[in-house]
């Protein structure tokens, strides 16, 4: 595997100094802006992830939206976890892999994710990050740069289909309206983690531009043992991602090193606004794996992973172009394309994947909103087309290397192409007493061929096609209980195909697609009430219950270590309550936020290789997850306390293995923007797992050999710092 080399130690020393100076400056002038940010109101907020003008309040959906402060204060942007705490019914398993990405999961589905996102679509700045087989990664995502993100919990949306859990919309900042903005932010820890990130934006004539360059590197924190030959022991973690790179050496493994720019451009144009989007991405990562219980020291490796030099490396393009305003005189049209071009070079135990993907669409859709004897009433129809080529082999690793035997063909050789068109209506029709309908139809076909290169002396063609279809109504309405508050529920369907690595994988190690791997379908219905208490508390309580067949499962088989492999349950049923609470007085001094989630996910019919799984817990799945959060902002600093609670997680389909539960805390503390010397700077310090507790922070599911368990990260601390300059004329 070949590591990066943009180690900027004379950056990171630069950056570090600067962050201690601006700790140890007087609290001089706090910025009149950052005074006003500080106080954090609960009004009624406009959603956009439903492509209708909807408030939150009023939304016949479960939506859910976190953004500014939420987002960026104290984060340190290395980690997706980041920008989606607090979001109820959205669970993260943050497996601290770079290699692997974290496991997001929405009312318990993608929990069970070997990599990237499953059963969730997800839109970056109005453009897909979900591919045409369901697959979605989030490796390109800016977490420093975002400004909002919105969640649709629950498969409640016409628009985007194929996925059962939920949608999840990121947005970037917008460029300020001046010529010219600088921001730069360093984060240094615990581990080896630094981070550095350069912002250019503004506006100029019309045209706004944020540009992003952004560069981090981390030795993990998983240890290898000193010697195979003597006792296993912690190690102190030092070098680079490729600390530890050869079996018995004291140090980590689990480094990586990301380089990435993201890139934005909006301009007027036709009367509307015209958007570019580009990002190109190279990430270099070691897969530290899992690890059974009690087998080595807690945060210690298993040698295989070691022994083959498990990991990831990826580049990746992508660029998008969207247009929105008016359309025909009294319509609203929203036009969008975008490209991905991935490589992916992915040694497991006993394999070495290569992976080239080329991916693509584009959507269309037109708006308009009528008067009615009822209401005003806006109708949108649409449709979208997608193509996504894969270039897919696998072939025996060498042990020790990591890298492929050069005397063996690929025994997995193939082309995988996803063709995806849909088409979808949604109707929305707000009623004169307040109340919202909210109606959705939506039709998919997507086609999955493959073509086995294989050569026939060595196993058969394994060439076909698999198509799969569904059609998906939703209805929801949306009720006002008094004077602060809604009433609201809503029926949908679920539709979610399995993915071409999900396909690609066959039990049996033969090329070609699973013929018998079938898309889940099932109900979902939920029913919930939100609303204010006076004007400084909020609250929302969301009840659910999908009902599923054929529900995708993960498993592994002995011969095959580390691969993932799926199968259809019979039936299933995740069901659970959604709780939060938002608290924040008038006088803006503190804000307190409150979040449950239940998910009891359970198999009802589910039998395999002559065992009954029926009533057991579908694995993957915390039951119960809590978290409390306390932010203070006295004039000039603020500080922000964070503890959560996640209940124990069933590791197998036999629920005979469990990852206990756990209790975090993580506290920060940091300035307010301070002016010094012509810019305006904010720094902040961060105590992870302040009580330094053994956890894990997810399981891999069905795991061969009991290796369920990925451990979290000790006590960790990180100092970061943003320095903002510009303006012009």
């Amino acid at each position: 595997m070949v590591t990066m080399s943009f180690h900027v130690n004379v950056s990171k020393w630069a950056v570090t100094g600067l962050m201690a100076a601006a700790m140890l400056a007087p609290l001089a002038e706090v910025s009149a802006e950052q005074q006003a940010d500080s106080v954090i109101p609960l009004a009624p907020l406009e959603v956009n992830v439903l492509r209708t003008p909807i408030l939150q309040n009023a939304s016949p959906l479960a939506v859910s939206a976190i953004g500014g402060a939420d987002i960026q204060r104290g984060r340190s942007g290395f980690f997706i976890e980041e920008a989606l705490q607090g979001l109820p019914g959205v669970q993260v398993q943050n497996r601290f892999n770079p290699a692997v990405g974290e496991r997001v999961a929405i009312r318990g589905f993608g929990a069970r994710a070997q990599f990237g996102l499953r059963g969730i679509r997800v839109v970056v700045d109005g453009i897909p990050a979900t591919l045409p087989d369901g697959q979605s990664s989030l490796d390109h995502l800016d977490v420093g740069s975002l400004a909002r993100v919105e969640a649709i919990r629950g498969p409640a949306s016409a628009l985007y289909g194929n996925a059962s859990g939920g949608v999840l919309s990121f947005t970037s900042r917008t460029p300020p309206n001046t010529p010219y903005n600088m921001e730069v932010m360093g984060v240094t820890g615990s581990d080896g983690l630094w981070r550095g990130q350069l912002t250019a934006s503004g506006t100029v004539n019309e045209t706004g531009y944020f540009i992003t360059v952004s560069g981090q590197t981390w030795n993990g924190f998983r240890t290898i043992a000193t010697n195979a030959a003597r006792p296993r022991a912690d190690t102190i973690c030092a070098g680079g991602a490729d600390a530890g790179a050869v079996s018995g050496r004291t140090g980590c493994y689990g480094g990586s090193d990301r380089l990435g720019l993201n890139a934005r451009l909006t301009t007027p144009m036709a009367g509307g606004e015209l958007s570019l989007t580009a990002n190109v991405l190279d990430l270099d990562a070691q897969n530290a794996g899992s690890k059974a219980a009690g087998t080595t020291t807690f945060r210690e490796i298993n040698d295989l992973y070691l022994r083959f030099r498990t990991g990831k490396t990826l580049q990746q393009q992508q660029a998008g172009l969207r247009w929105t305003g008016p359309f025909g005189g009294s319509m609203e049209a929203d036009f969008s394309l975008y490209g991905i071009h991935r490589t992916i070079n992915n040694p497991i135990p006993f394999d070495v994947i290569d992976l080239a993907r080329k991916a693509g669409g584009a959507r269309a859709s037109l708006s308009k909103t009528v008067s009615t004897g009822a209401g005003e009433l806006q109708w949108l129809v649409g449709g979208e087309y997608e193509l996504q080529s894969d270039d897919r082999s696998e072939i025996d690793a060498q042990f020790g290397t990591g890298m492929p035997d050069p005397t063996d063909v690929p025994f997995q050789d193939q082309d995988e192409d996803v063709r995806s068109a849909g088409v979808f209506l949604q109707g929305s029709l707000e009623l004169s007493g307040g109340a919202v309908l909210l109606a959705g139809l939506r039709y998919d076909n997507h086609d999955f061929t493959v073509t086995d290169n294989v050569p026939v002396a060595v196993n058969a063609d394994d060439s076909g096609t698999r198509t799969m279809t569904a059609v998906s109504p939703s209805i929801g309405i949306s009720i006002p209980a008094g004077q602060s508050a809604n009433v609201y529920g809503s029926v949908s369907t679920v539709f979610n195909t399995p993915t071409t690595s999900e396909l690609g994988n066959t039990p049996t190690a033969a090329g070609g697609f699973n013929a018998d791997l079938d898309p889940m379908r099932g109900e979902s219905f939920e029913v919930g009430v939100r609303g204010n208490v006076g004007s400084s508390a909020a609250f929302e309580v969301t009840g659910y219950q999908t009902n599923l067949r054929n529900e995708l499962v993960r498993f592994e088989v002995p011969a095959l270590t580390d691969v993932s492999f799926w199968r259809n349950s019979g039936k299933s049923r995740h069901r659970g309550v959604e709780v939060t609470l938002s608290v924040a007085p008038g006088d803006g001094l503190f804000r307190g936020d409150v979040t449950y989630t239940r998910t009891d996910a359970k198999f009802l019919e589910y039998a395999a290789d002559g065992d009954d799984f029926a009533g057991n817990r579908i694995p993957g799945v915390a039951r119960d997850r809590a978290q409390a959060r306390l932010r203070v902002t006295p004039s000039g600093w603020w500080a922000e306390l964070v503890g959560s609670h996640v209940s124990r997680v069933q590791a197998n389909d036999a629920n005979s293995a469990e990852a206990p539960s756990y209790q975090l805390a993580d506290l920060r503390v940091g300035l307010e923007e301070v002016a010094m010397g012509g810019m305006n700077v904010s720094p902040w310090v961060a105590m992870v797992n302040a009580f330094d507790k053994d956890y894990n922070a997810s399981v891999a599911v069905n795991a061969f050999g009991g290796r369920f368990f990925e451990p979290g990260v000790p006590r960790s601390f990180q100092i970061g710092l943003r320095a903002r300059f510009g303006g012009g004329n």
